[in-house]
């Protein structure tokens, strides 16, 4: 088998999978049997596209691109005989961000299912060991609905990990407003950020599969298509509950860290207050030129120094009876 294809089978007329080799596959894609044919492909290949070129030729030339381009989001395309659609799935690659959400491309007939990747993605691992145990697909409808479960499945419990952090975060600053959980409360936000970049459309690309009017997508693939709606919408309202509450809880800490900065300026401002009338007295009597008071009197430094005590103490009463300390 060469590289740029990883695997592919076909599929029965009672759901059964068949292993094909490279020949087999290529000549499956063009047979008209009414039978579902599944090849998974490597875009990282140079190969993958020259294969598509030359054996799914009926394919439009904007299809076979957007199968190969690098960068894409969530989308789906209605074509006369079939679909292309772009999904995102959690990122559980080693030494990656699950936020950084994989792309799985796809073009999906009645008769022919063909995907390709650029990064692998655990929810196609998930069905191919699901097939090699013997798993049952009758349909092009129902493969599509299996591969939408999978990514779902395997993302949401990364979503429902945000909001246990959050808990956590809010249970924490809320009793101690302490600062340096603001980093954590970031990661959380733009972590949340991403993830809804990709499930909005996600979410409209499977609002669309239920309504299209095609002969392999059925009652049964409709009403599991809203299955998976729900699930996907279930995601997004957790996602912007976390971005919501972690909003709250920024602005708890900005409101903790303003106040504060307030509680110390008010102190500096009554030492300041207490000890401008003592520097002023000091800068009176430490003047070097005649005429100074007390000059040649032995009593004068602690008359000064009492007048000080006094003045100091006067100001201390007023600030605790004016409640400002």
């Amino acid at each position: 088998m060469t590289k740029h294809i990883l695997f592919s089978y076909v599929f029965d007329k009672q759901g059964k999978a068949h292993k094909l080799s490279d020949k087999e596959a290529a000549q499956e894609l063009k047979t008209e049997d009414e039978m579902v044919t599944w090849v998974h492909l490597d875009a990282n290949k140079k190969e993958a596209k020259k294969w598509l070129e030359k054996e799914v030729n009926y394919l439009d030339h904007l299809i076979i691109d957007a199968l190969i381009v690098e960068e894409t989001r969530p989308r789906i395309i209605e074509f006369e005989n079939g679909l292309l659609l772009i999904l995102r799935g959690v990122n559980l690659n080693k030494n990656a961000e699950p936020e950084d959400m994989v792309s799985i491309r796809m073009w999906i007939d009645a008769e022919r299912v063909i995907t390709v990747q650029r990064r692998d993605m655990t929810a196609v691992s998930n069905i191919r060991d699901q097939i090699e145990a013997g798993k049952i697909i009758k349909n092009s409808g129902e493969f599509l609905y299996n591969l939408l479960y999978q990514i779902l499945h395997i993302t949401s419990p990364f979503l429902y990990a945000l909001t246990e952090k959050i808990d956590e975060l809010e249970e924490k600053i809320l009793v101690t407003h302490d600062v340096k959980f603001r980093e954590e409360l970031l990661q959380i936000r733009k972590q949340s950020t991403i993830f809804k970049r990709y499930l909005v459309p996600q979410e409209e690309a499977i609002a669309q599969l239920r309504i299209l009017d095609h002969v392999w997508i059925g009652d049964w693939a409709k009403r599991h298509f809203q299955e998976n709606l729900d699930h996907v919408a279930h995601m997004i309202e957790e996602v912007d509950e976390v971005r919501d509450r972690s909003q709250i809880l920024h602005d708890e800490l900005a409101n903790a860290l303003t106040a504060k900065l307030n509680k110390s300026m008010h102190k500096l401002s009554i030492i300041a207050s207490i000890f401008m009338p003592i520097t002023f007295f000091t800068s009176i009597f430490s003047m070097n030129i005649g005429g100074i008071p007390g000059i040649g009197n032995d009593a004068a430094f602690g008359l000064i120094m009492a007048a000080i005590v006094v003045i100091t103490t006067l100001q201390l009463w007023f600030f605790k009876k004016k409640d400002l300390l």
